[in-house]
């Protein structure tokens, strides 16, 4: 079943609005007349409003910035660090970094500041996370304050100091749901259709050399071009499929995928239903299995279609439904080059909100959207069905009515390979659509070139170590049993096959490296994992084999390792990752060849 209530949508109301109704009028202020700097709320709202007014070029006295250094609480440090990242104004600046400066002794700019606060973990004041709601909201978007309402800092898993506002409002980046997927000849076909997204005179889509985000799971292979995933960071999905059949125990003639829907027009005995649809290389009328079925409204709606099998005429009005699949979400951090794929279904989902009330939504797929907030240069997403911040590359809640729960988002195995070797090994693949139905410049290289093509870092990221390893150098990451660890590309490639353990499994991974390309994105081997249970393998005769110490053939797929008499080695959940975006949240990682 699918969660779809949105829980706070009517909670959301009981956000206080006096503060930001404070900023906006607050030409109805005396800033200099009272400060009681021990009342937390009343100075934070006197701070925000004087520094609305300088900032929009109205006159404001900003002494209250001066009461706030001669109070000497350092509990106010938090809140002039949010409002120094918003502080252009010269005057305002200097009053701000002056006040920084008192109440730390230290002697920064505002970024300078924002990694030391993150370093040592600094007390927040009361209230605060209503605070900076706010100030997000009167500077970029109210849509800010659904993640911060009141309770938010009492259950939070991080610091609240360290979420930063990263360019865009929430949802400025638009995650897809259930974007269209179409065959790889249709997509040849689209990419002539969509010229303008051709590049240097090439409008292969994909073109056999740009990397995409592989996707195999319960025999259903599906590719998701980097091209697109950079202007939208996200995808969420339902990744299944079932046979479609020309008659009731008929021919197959082709695979319906999830979740595109249809309409059942008639049933046969029970167990078999016409339905009207198109899903990838599925562009037609045909009949599936009832078990195959998940309907869009009462599980019981199919017994009132016609029985074509008792000679009846079939419907064009019957009830809508789609293919049995997996709902997963791929987060895909583009700042910190990691694509993580996660399993988004939670059972029996119930957890206690913010005023301390139990909530059962029962049985739930979350839905991912992009909060526009970064930490360390890391994504932080949030779900669309309780409004709680997740931390992208840990899976799990950061802030928000699920941050006191255990729950963990379930990673999946994703590869990210070039186009030609993806189809070549999965000719049954379906891709996705160049018509995403937003306006972006979906050409190979648009988005984030300059980025990831520099050693640069765009955000504050205060959690790193270069020693070994550079800060965007790619890594290959794994976390089993509470134990992380890192295999830098540039050493795993040349290996090609790495016998290794991490935490208490036996492992191998093979990394096939990338063909080169005049720019780069964040990928450059396709690196798969696998149980060995203690084996060791070395490579086969070709690349899609591998050879265990006791001369058996292994075939490298997808979802496991596979010898001829069927025995499985199954695959393992990792992904690709910048150096430091990994180490950002991971400082105990292990690294392979560091010792």
């Amino acid at each position: 079943m699918r969660g779809d209530t949105n829980v706070n949508q009517v909670k959301r109301l009981r956000i206080p609005v006096v503060l930001l109704l404070l900023v906006m009028a607050s030409s109805s202020l005396t800033y200099a007349a009272d400060f009681d700097t021990t009342n937390y709320r009343k100075t934070m709202i006197q701070l925000l409003a004087a520094t609305f007014d300088v900032a929009r070029g109205r006159q404001s006295d900003l002494e209250i910035y001066d009461a706030i250094a001669e109070s000497g609480d350092t509990l106010y440090v938090a809140p002039l660090i949010d409002i120094a990242y918003f502080a252009r104004n010269a005057t305002l600046n200097r009053s701000v970094i002056n006040a920084l400066n008192t109440l730390t002794g230290e002697d920064m700019d505002w970024r300078g500041y924002f990694e030391w606060a993150g370093r040592n973990d600094i007390a927040l004041p009361p209230a605060y996370e209503e605070f900076k709601g706010q100030v997000l909201a009167a500077f970029v978007d109210a849509e800010f304050m659904r993640f911060f309402a009141p309770g938010v800092l009492d259950t939070a898993r991080i610091n609240l100091v360290e979420p930063v506002w990263g360019g865009v409002t929430v949802d400025g980046i638009p995650s897809l749901v259930n974007a269209r997927q179409i065959s790889p000849e249709d997509a040849a076909t689209e990419g002539h259709e969509f010229e303008d997204f051709c590049r240097d005179f090439d409008c292969s889509y994909p073109a056999a050399d740009e990397l995409v985000f592989g996707v195999s799971l319960d025999g259903d292979s599906r590719a998701y071009p980097l091209r697109l995933l950079n202007w939208h960071e996200m995808f969420n999905d339902v990744i299944g499929h079932a046979p479609m059949y020309d008659a009731p125990d008929g021919e197959q003639v082709c695979s319906f995928r999830a979740p595109a829907t249809f309409v059942a027009r008639g049933r046969a005995n029970n167990d078999w239903i016409l339905v009207q649809g198109q899903s990838a290389a599925c562009p037609r009328d045909g009949w599936l299995q009832i078990e195959d079925i998940e309907w869009e409204g009462d599980d019981a709606e199919w017994e009132n279609l016609p029985d074509l099998g008792a000679g009846a005429e079939a419907t064009d009005d019957g009830p809508a439904g789609r293919v049995r699949g997996r709902p997963v979400m791929l987060a895909y951090c583009t700042l910190c080059g990691a694509g993580v794929l996660y399993d988004v279904q939670i059972a029996d989902l119930t957890y206690t909100d913010l005023d301390g009330e139990i909530v059962k939504l029962g049985d739930t797929v979350l839905e991912f959207g992009s909060s526009g907030l970064l930490m360390r240069s890391n994504k932080l997403m949030y779900d669309r069905n309780t409004d709680t911040v997740w931390n992208a590359i840990t899976g799990t809640p950061a802030f928000g009515p699920l941050a006191s729960s255990d729950i963990v988002l379930d990673l999946l195995p994703v590869v990210v390979v070039d186009w030609a070797s993806w189809l070549e090994k999965h000719p049954d693949t379906s891709v996705l659509s160049l018509d995403t139905g937003f306006l972006r410049n979906y050409t190979n290289g648009a988005a984030y070139s300059d980025y990831f093509n520099s050693t640069e870092l765009m955000f504050p990221s205060w959690q790193q170590d270069t020693a070994l390893v550079e800060n965007k150098d790619m890594v290959f990451a794994l976390r089993l049993q509470g134990e992380a660890k890192a295999y830098p590309l540039e050493t795993i490639i040349p290996e090609r096959v790495i016998n290794d353990r991490v935490g208490a499994t036996n492992l191998v991974i093979v990394a096939d490296a990338s063909p080169e390309r005049d720019f780069f994105e964040p990928g450059g081997a396709a690196v798969r994992a696998y149980e060995s249970d203690g084996r060791h393998f070395s490579a086969g005769a070709d690349k899609s084999t591998l050879i265990s110490e006791d001369g058996r053939d292994w075939q490298i797929a997808e979802d496991a390792l596979i010898a001829a008499n069927g025995e499985r080695l199954e695959r393992i959940g990792g992904h690709l990752a910048f150096w430091f975006g990994w180490f950002g949240f991971y400082p105990d990682t292990l690294l392979y060849g560091a010792d």
